[in-house]
């Protein structure tokens, strides 16, 4: 089925935002970790305490802000509570760029845990509301190539600081955190001028003309709202309940790779700094190909069998990184090959918890995913004591003992989804098989009796044939 212009449009401005949440949450976990080590001197089982904070603080708000977000209006109407959140965020990222108040590790550290808080639930809601300006059939594809924004704005990111430390230094590596405060007011004045009630109905009548599906109606056309006891009965829900503790093990393994690469290029094969911003992250180039080509994959073969491949390729991938030190061509070969699924295992477990959460719900199912992503906070604390272990920060044992915890961590998150979840879309559905009921992980009727791909494909044909 073809796609409206309301989709596009809403996708760009929504890709910007989150291109540019991204940079401000993770470039202080992974480009500019060798700078903040050279800064505040501190040691690997510190760096790791910190990346790990971070991580976990990103979701302690998730739940309360989503479940106010749903409240606040769907659609269109999204936006007058986001943008107080996307607010918050970029305000603590404004500060933290403020040398006299981050002069010492601890009011930097603050700084920081406070934009995280924030911009940890942002992230969800600007997935939810991506998937509430496309068509329930494109759900998949629409929320994977909107995540495209965190490889390739963290690969535009990190050239960004790469230019910065080569013009004015590694020390001045605060002012990087201004660029993204400065790109985001115009962005969200365009999509807050964009987001109308007059062009969402225009949306929802070009994806009925199409033969789709309107995200936020029914049969009965009547727009769906949060209904009492949601919370509640997300948490008995196994798919959003799986898919949240998942969501927690496939960020453990990113923020480590995010912390491991650069301290490794930095104190291990001895790169300089700006070099650093730019090879540590070219695995993002990849990561956004693989985030649109899984997000359509799982559209058509499934939820499940798309995030069992991503899991096992990530952990073939990490177990690979070993090698980055026999040469560049390695380095970028390797990085390559683990990008075409770091990224896009998220926008399938977003879709996934969107697919599996109740009529009115989907930014609570969002939210319960950025929320189990606090487990991710383990796998850097986890790194950063290994890398002591093994010696420091100068030693590669400790680097190598990481790579196989991250390893182990992603085959646990592949087992997971076999057994605690059912499928939702796809041909693989009406064959899956697990330890749970498919009443229990598929509220919404319209998903759990339907294949909403097939029948998008059969009214085409029809409108086609007339």
């Amino acid at each position: 089925m073809a796609t409206n212009r309301y989709s596009w449009i809403a996708m760009l401005l929504l890709w910007l935002l989150l291109a540019m949440n991204d940079n401000m949450r993770y470039w202080t976990t992974g480009v500019l970790q060798p700078s903040i080590v050279n800064e505040f001197m501190v040691g690997p089982e510190l760096i790791g305490v910190f990346a790990g904070t971070m991580t976990v603080a990103q979701g302690l708000l998730a739940i309360p802000l989503t479940v106010w977000s749903d409240r606040g209006g769907h659609g269109w109407a999204r936006k007058y509570r986001y943008v107080i959140i996307l607010a918050a965020y970029t305000v603590f990222t404004l500060l933290t760029g403020i040398s006299a108040l981050t002069a010492t590790f601890a009011a930097f550290f603050i700084f920081q845990a406070l934009n995280k808080v924030f911009s940890g639930a942002g992230e969800a809601i600007e997935v939810t509301a991506v998937a509430e300006w496309w068509p329930l059939e494109k759900r998949g594809f629409a929320v994977g190539l909107h995540h495209t924004a965190v490889p390739w704005g963290t690969f535009l990111g990190g050239l960004a600081v790469s230019l910065v430390f080569t013009i004015f230094g590694p020390e001045n590596w605060r002012w990087t955190l201004l660029i993204p405060v400065i790109l985001i007011v115009p962005t969200v004045l365009a999509y807050w001028k964009f987001s109308s009630r007059r062009n969402y109905e225009r949306f929802e009548g070009s994806v009925r003309s199409q033969g789709g599906t309107p995200p936020l109606k029914g049969e009965d056309e009547e727009a769906v709202k949060l209904s009492k006891g949601a919370l509640r009965r997300a948490f008995r829900n196994p798919n959003l309940m799986t898919t949240s503790v998942v969501a927690g093990l496939a960020l453990a393994v990113y923020t480590g790779i995010s912390l491991w690469l650069p301290l490794y290029l930095a104190f291990v094969a001895n790169y300089s700094l700006a070099e650093v911003a730019a090879f540590s992250v070219l695995f993002t180039l990849t990561g956004g190909i693989g985030q649109i080509l899984w997000g359509g994959v799982s559209d058509r073969i499934g939820r499940k069998p798309t995030l069992v491949i991503t899991f096992a390729w990530v952990a073939i991938g990490v177990f690979l990184l070993q090698f980055i030190g026999e040469g560049l061509i390695w380095l970028i070969l390797i990085q390559l090959f683990l990008g075409m699924a770091t990224n896009g295992i998220y926008p399938v477990l977003y879709a996934f918890s969107s697919d599996s959460s109740e009529p009115g719900a989907i930014g609570l199912g969002n939210g319960l995913n950025m929320t189990g992503q606090m487990l991710g906070g383990l796998g850097p604390v986890v790194l950063g004591i290994l890398i002591a272990a093994g010696g420091g920060f100068s030693s590669p044992d400790g680097f190598l003992w990481g790579l196989y915890f991250m390893a182990g961590i992603m085959l646990l998150g592949a087992a997971a989804i076999i057994l605690f979840t059912r499928e939702s879309v796809g041909s693989y559905k009406k064959r899956d098989r697990s330890l749970v009921k498919l009443d229990a992980c598929l509220p919404d009727p319209r998903i759990r009796h339907q294949d909403l791909h097939q029948q998008a494909e059969t009214a085409v044909t029809a409108a086609a044939g007339n």
